[in-house]
C-alpha cells in the first residue's frame, strides 16, 4: 500500500512539473511588446500574447496601470492598457503562477505605420548604385535618437493572415538609421522636434508590389477584379504581387496594435491600371480602418514625375497619380504632392526630407492641433468664361503663386476632348486658360504626363496636384 502511495506521489508530482514546464512555455507577447517599443500616449492601447489555456494573467506597470485576464481555451488573452501622456523609460511585468515576463525601456508617445512600395521602403542609406537619399551620409551621422524608434515587418507572403511577425523594436542611432525608411526616418523626426514626445514607426513595406497585396481577401472580394486569384490561392506560387499576401504576413500581424494613424506611399506598381485604382485605393483605406476598428488618419503620397519605361506604363502616370487623389473624398485622409521634387531619371526620387516633412505637416493639422497650411492647391471645379475657363482649388493657403518660369502644364479642349496647351494666367486665387483655336473650351486638365513638373503653388510653397476636370 505505501509503495501504491509513493508511486501516486511520484506521479502527480510529475504531472505538476510537467503543467507547470507547459504553463511557463505557453506565457509569451506578441514581438511588437517587446524591449524599447513605444505605445501610443493617453488612450487605452492594445496588449496582448499566449498562455496555457485558462491561465490567469496579471499585467503591472510603472506608471500604475494594472489589470488581469485569463487565457481563453486556445491560450490566447488580450488586455487594454490605460496609457499616460508621453513619457518613459517604462517597465512592464506580465505574469502567471509559474512565471514572470518583463519589457524593459518602453516609452508612451506617438505610434504610427509606415506602409506602402518601394518608396516607402527605400532605407535611409538608399539603394546603391542608382538610388541614393539627398544627404544620406550627413543624416546618418547624425541619426541619433534614442526617442525614436522602429520596428520593421520582414518580407513575408502568406495565403492566409498569420497572427505574429518575427521583429523587434530599435532605437534609432547612426548605427542602425541607414536600415531604415528614409520617408518615415523624416516624418518621425518631424513629429520629435516639434512635439517633443517619443515616437515609434512600424514600417511595413516592401518594393514593386501593388495595392492588391496589402489588401484583405474580405474587402478584396467586394471589388470582383481578384476572385479567380483569391480563390486559388497556393501558398508554393505566392509571390508580392499576388493578391491579399502582404496583408496577411505584413499588416494582419500588426492588429489591433494601437496606432495614432497611418502613412502611405505606393503606386508606382498600379500605373496603367488607373480605372481600377481609383476604387481599389479608397477600398484598401476602408479596410484597414475596418480591422483597426477606428477611422484611422491616413496620409498619402503622390506618385512623382518619372519616365517610364515600359510601353504599358509610359505616359500613364498621371492617371494613376488623378486616381490617388480620388481617395481625398474619404474622411480624415490627407494627399502630398510631389510634382515639384521629382526626379525624371529614376522612380524613386532622394528628396524624402520633404516627403516626411509634408506628410508631417497633415498630422500637427489635424491630429496635434498645429495650425498650418497642409496641403498644395487642390482642383475644385470649373466655369465657363467667354472663350476661356476659370478654374477654381482649395487648399490655396495664403494665395496661389507661380513658378518663377510662369504658368505651364495646363491643357484645355472642347467637346470633343482633344487637348491642346493652353495659356494660363492667374486672377486672384483662380487660373484663367484659354487658347485662340479653342471657341467653346470645356475640359482642362493639368500636369498630365509622366515627365509634367510643378508650376503652380500656394503662397506655403506646396504644389497643385495633378487633376483633369473630366468626371
Amino acid at each position: 500500500m505505501k509503495r501504491v502511495y509513493c508511486i501516486l506521489i511520484c506521479y502527480l508530482s510529475i504531472c505538476a512539473s510537467a503543467n507547470d514546464l507547459i504553463a511557463q512555455k505557453n506565457l509569451s507577447l506578441s514581438p511588437l511588446f517587446s524591449d524599447h517599443m513605444v505605445l501610443q500616449q493617453k488612450t487605452k492601447t492594445e496588449f496582448w500574447g499566449e498562455s496555457a489555456p485558462g491561465e490567469k494573467i496579471a499585467v503591472s506597470t510603472d506608471w500604475a496601470t494594472n489589470t488581469t485576464t485569463t487565457a481563453n481555451s486556445s491560450g490566447k488573452w488580450r488586455v487594454r492598457l490605460k496609457t499616460p501622456a508621453a513619457g518613459g523609460p517604462y517597465t512592464i511585468r506580465i505574469s502567471t503562477r509559474h512565471t514572470t515576463l518583463i519589457v524593459k525601456d518602453v516609452l508612451i508617445g506617438e505610434v504610427w505605420l509606415a506602409s506602402g512600395q518601394s518608396n516607402m521602403d527605400i532605407p535611409l542609406a538608399g539603394w546603391p548604385p542608382g538610388d541614393t537619399i539627398e544627404n544620406s551620409r550627413q543624416e546618418i551621422s547624425s541619426a541619433n535618437y534614442q526617442q525614436i524608434r522602429f520596428f520593421k515587418v520582414p518580407f513575408k507572403v502568406a495565403p492566409k493572415p498569420l497572427t505574429t511577425v518575427s521583429a523587434k523594436w530599435d532605437p534609432i542611432s547612426p548605427q542602425n538609421a541607414g536600415t531604415y525608411s528614409a520617408t518615415a526616418y523624416f516624418f518621425a523626426r518631424r513629429l520629435q522636434q516639434t512635439l517633443h514626445v517619443p515616437v515609434g514607426i512600424i514600417q511595413s513595406s516592401i518594393g514593386g508590389t501593388p495595392i492588391e497585396a496589402w489588401t484583405s481577401k474580405s474587402y478584396l472580394q467586394k471589388s470582383g477584379d481578384f476572385n479567380d486569384a483569391i480563390g486559388g490561392l497556393d501558398s508554393a506560387k505566392l509571390n508580392s504581387n499576388s493578391p491579399t499576401v502582404l496583408f496577411n504576413a505584413m499588416i494582419s500581424p500588426l492588429i489591433p496594435y494601437t496606432i495614432k494613424g497611418v502613412i502611405w506611399y505606393q503606386g508606382e506598381s498600379n500605373v496603367g491600371r488607373a480605372a481600377q485604382y481609383k476604387r481599389l485605393f479608397p477600398l484598401m483605406i476602408q479596410d484597414w480602418r475596418n480591422k483597426w476598428a477606428t477611422e484611422l488618419p491616413f496620409y498619402f503620397v503622390q506618385l512623382a514625375p518619372y519616365i517610364y519605361k515600359d510601353p504599358k506604363q509610359s505616359d500613364q502616370s498621371q492617371k494613376l497619380r488623378d486616381a490617388q487623389r480620388y481617395a481625398l473624398h474619404l474622411p480624415r485622409t490627407g494627399m502630398v504632392t510631389t510634382l515639384d521634387i521629382g526626379y525624371l531619371k529614376t522612380a524613386h526620387p532622394p528628396y524624402k526630407r520633404e516627403v516626411g516633412d509634408r506628410l508631417a505637416r497633415f498630422a500637427f493639422k489635424y491630429q496635434y492641433g498645429i495650425e498650418q497650411v497642409a496641403s498644395g492647391p487642390l482642383y475644385n471645379k470649373t466655369k465657363v468664361t467667354g472663350n476661356g475657363l476659370v478654374v477654381e482649388f482649395t487648399s490655396v493657403g495664403t494665395g496661389l503663386c507661380a513658378a518663377k518660369t510662369g504658368l505651364d502644364n495646363f491643357e484645355i479642349a472642347g467637346a470633343d476632348k482633344v487637348y491642346i496647351k493652353a495659356n494660363a494666367s492667374l486672377s486672384g486665387n483662380r487660373v484663367i486658360v484659354s487658347h485662340p483655336s479653342v471657341s467653346k473650351p470645356v475640359y482642362v486638365r493639368y500636369a498630365w504626363s509622366d515627365s509634367s513638373t510643378a508650376t503652380l503653388f500656394n503662397k506655403e510653397g506646396l504644389p497643385a496636384a495633378t487633376f483633369t476636370s473630366e468626371k
